[in-house]
């Protein structure tokens, strides 16, 4: 019952001010008064005013039921917002639809519209009717961030370590990809879309040079050793030296020796300078290229 529980308030406040008994008062009131239609509240606070006629428990104004039933429109919206996270999922949706209704929202199943809206839907080959769920859609951008952070650094490492010498570097003038993406989602005027998007351009050219490069990489490769370490590469070179006379035993013995001189270059960071060499100079003329 109301009026014990304001009983009790008073007994249990009596340390208190007269301010703050009246303001734990007013907001018990407040409360017991929400599960009460507007239409029946005057007739509740007279029965309460009834049974406490002269109100001594607190300097609380019950005996003009309009000073509480009557709140401001601040008072009412405030209220609603310390509400509307304890509501469930159903009743934020019939809120969302009644306020809808009322022209306070604009309800829509798309979360963006205008540019990025036909961005995305041109990526995904999406129709003009197509639903888009935003908390998905963030999700989604998250993960997708992610994965975009991890490669960028990654590449741009690994052509630092292969290629030192090259001209093609990073633009870090507006900061790491991380940074940019995030000073352009905030809305900074200096971090454009269009900036993030030549960046996000310049990962990619490199990633696609360096996957491209692994296969004439091989072929760059073994076109060199076919050129210095085959039999026949060896045989001509040693009579280019000069060993081609003599009997046919003494050429072969010229040209094993030969070969076990050549086979002195044939080392595991040889072979990796090599591959490494044809696969920075195959992305170096993709991203070129590209550029052009």
């Amino acid at each position: 019952m109301l009026g014990n529980r304001l009983k009790y308030l008073q007994a249990n406040l009596a340390d208190e001010t007269p301010e703050n008994r009246q303001t734990f008062l007013e907001e018990e009131l407040r409360r017991a008064l929400q599960a009460v239609p507007s239409s029946k509240r005057g007739l509740y606070l007279d029965a309460l005013a009834e049974r406490f006629p002269s109100w001594e428990l607190a300097t609380v104004a019950v005996n003009t039921p309009a000073a509480i039933t009557q709140r401001t429109p601040d008072e009412i919206v405030r209220d609603f917002l310390d509400l509307a996270p304890k509501m469930s999922g159903e009743q934020r949706e019939d809120m969302k639809q009644k306020l809808a209704a009322l022209g306070f929202i604009v309800t829509s199943n798309k979360p963006i519209d205008g540019d990025a809206l036909t961005d995305v839907q041109a990526k995904l080959k999406l129709g003009p009717d197509d639903p888009i769920d935003p908390q998905r859609l963030g999700k989604l951008f998250a993960a997708l961030a992610d994965v975009m952070l991890t490669l960028d650094q990654l590449a741009w490492n690994l052509w630092r370590s292969a290629a030192p010498k090259s001209t093609i570097r990073r633009d870090t003038s507006q900061g790491d990809l991380r940074m940019l993406i995030r000073r352009s989602i905030g809305g900074d005027a200096e971090a454009s879309a269009a900036q993030v998007q030549k960046q996000l351009e310049a990962t990619r050219q490199l990633i696609a040079g360096l996957l491209a490069g692994l296969g004439p990489a091989g072929k760059n490769f073994s076109r060199r050793y076919q050129q210095r370490y085959t039999p026949d590469a060896i045989r001509e070179t040693v009579k280019a030296e000069g060993g081609g006379g003599g009997l046919f035993g003494n050429i072969e013995a010229k040209c094993w020796k030969k070969y076990t001189e050549l086979a002195a270059e044939i080392t595991e960071a040889t072979i990796e300078s090599d591959v490494q060499e044809a696969v920075v100079k195959y992305a170096e003329d993709l991203i070129r290229g590209s550029n052009r």
